[in-house]
């Protein structure tokens, strides 16, 4: 296998169009970052208001077009559509398919999320204009944490999958690239203005994907190593270039062993390590209490589905819904080329109804048990006063107040070890894929023939490391959100292409298979 990985890179060749113009936008905009730090900022934050009020909507919309598209194709007539034909099989284990899906998406950000997403919904930032700290706001928080992490966020990847995996292995098109949808248009070489920057701008959002992740992990990551080996805070710095280096380590023995034994061994040992380490709290939270508790978000879930789908606070503020949802659905648009792409490189052998069921359901499944125990985790310790992680929250951002509730488990530093393993082989897996995705978008005759060279991979993971950098000297969750919701506010707009060119390529084809 390794031997004929080896032969598919060496016949691959770079894209300039693709590559050059990517890296020349991204050095331009680090240096001006870097240059104009504060100027920067406050044109940032103003961009973000006008994005977040003025077009919030679009994001909301794009998120209900990708659910239905979804239960289409679940539910459609193209449901037994087999990616690679009627006789391929799949490549990976259903086990192993799910985790490269599941820890590509998911991140640190899943863990971050997990214990505090829920008391800022309680305390901070409350949805559906209820009072902070009451028995139905920490129901409403628990409920919107399993919305956010559920069925609609796995959904807005399924559009981008399904296309590039067909167009890939039943079309036998020569490029992995987002523009392959847009081939139903009529362009069947994928050459015009518009393909061009279908790419360049999913590009863009393969590269920023894994830094937004990266700039939520890496504070928790470096402030478990201050706190275990007791490191003053004036070497925060060098901690995290120690970080990089050693994530730069655990990524190049994934590049030098392949996609079939660097990311899928890389993301089992993830999985199973991030659900021992969250049944392990489950169980310090008690496992009767959150099994009660699940129970009781899933049913308000299931009431309140609709109006959260469609709820946009037309008549308040809007602050809640601009913070939280829209954000989640920005960021999580961001991710999708990278997981339209990667995902369409490991399903071959799936039909279009079990790609569509294994992103939604068992991806979901895995996000809601992180919400289920850690989340409840922290809700146990809020509401009985043991630890005021609200306060923590807003005067110390997220790394100090998760810092703080592994703090009140036995062997707290153990803990936090534990926690700081996970995150960054978390961190190290969403890289690995994202460098996997962008060198396969600027590699030109790639489809199933050849894959991207292993050289290209270290490149683009190098640019995405450049960038955590900058993202981490700019500072913190505010920024990681203006970014997401400025570059998903275009990908939105490919996202709508994708779906209505899928929708024409699969009508046509059909018909045409048919006469």
């Amino acid at each position: 296998m390794r031997e004929m990985n080896s032969k598919r890179e060496r016949n691959s060749k770079l894209d300039y169009k693709r590559f050059l113009p990517t890296v020349i936008i991204i050095v331009i905009v680090l240096s001006i970052v870097v240059i104009y730090l504060e100027e920067v900022r406050l044109v940032v934050e103003h961009l973000y208001s006008i994005c977040a009020g003025t077009f919030g909507w679009i994001f909301i919309l794009a998120n209900l077009c990708a659910l239905l598209f979804s239960v289409w194709i679940i539910l459609g007539p193209y449901k037994n559509i087999r990616i690679g034909g009627l006789n391929a099989k799949p490549e990976y284990s259903t086990f192993s398919w799910i985790t490269m899906m599941f820890t590509t998406s998911c991140s640190a950000g899943l863990i971050v999320f997990g214990f505090i997403e829920p008391i800022y919904y309680a305390a901070l930032n409350i949805p559906m204009h209820g009072e902070a700290y009451t028995v139905q706001t920490y129901e409403y928080a628990q409920m919107y944490a399993h919305y956010h992490w559920g069925i609609n966020a796995w959904s807005l990847y399924v559009p981008a999958t399904i296309a590039i995996a067909y167009g890939i292995y039943n079309r036998n098109k020569n490029n992995v690239r987002m523009s392959l949808a847009y081939d139903a248009t009529g362009n069947r070489n994928g050459g015009n203005i518009g393909s061009y920057m279908i790419d360049m701008v999913s590009l863009f959002g393969v590269v920023m994907a894994p830094t937004t992740s990266m700039g939520l992990g890496m504070p928790l990551l470096t402030g478990i190593i201050q706190e275990i080996c007791g490191i003053p805070q004036q070497y925060e710095q060098i901690i995290q270039i120690s970080i990089l280096i050693l994530w730069m380590a655990v990524f190049g023995t994934s590049v030098c062993l392949g996609i079939n034994k660097g990311i899928k061994n890389l993301s089992n040992i993830n999985a199973i390590s991030a659900f021992v380490f969250m049944g392990i709290v489950g169980i310090l939270a008690g496992a009767f209490y959150i099994f009660r508790a699940e129970i009781n978000t899933v049913g308000m879930y299931i009431q309140n589905f609709v109006r959260m789908v469609t709820y946009t606070d037309p008549y308040g503020d809007g602050v809640f819904v601009q913070k939280w949802t829209i954000w989640y659905w920005a960021w999580l648009i961001v991710y999708m080329p990278l997981m339209g792409i990667f995902n369409a490189r490991i399903s071959k052998g799936r039909t279009l109804r079990q790609v569509a069921l294994g992103q939604m359901i068992w991806c979901s499944l895995g996000c809601w048990i992180a919400m289920m125990t850690l989340g409840n985790y922290s809700i146990k310790l809020q509401m009985s006063g043991k630890l005021d992680i609200a306060s923590v929250l807003e005067g110390q951002g997220q790394a100090a107040a998760i810092l703080e509730i592994l703090k009140t488990m036995p062997y707290p530093k153990i803990m936090m070890a534990a926690l700081g393993i996970i995150c960054l082989i978390f961190m190290a897996t969403t890289v690995d894929s994202s460098s996997f995705v962008a060198a396969e978008m600027t590699t030109k005759g790639n489809g199933i023939h050849t894959l991207a060279s292993r050289s290209s991979r270290v490149i683009w993971a190098a640019v995405i490391c450049a960038v955590t950098v900058v993202l981490l000297k700019v500072g913190g969750f505010d920024v990681v959100q203006v970014l997401a919701i400025l570059t998903g506010l275009p990908l939105a707009f490919v996202m709508f292409i994708v779906i209505i060119c899928t929708v024409r390529t699969l009508r046509k084809e059909s018909n045409e298979n048919t006469q």
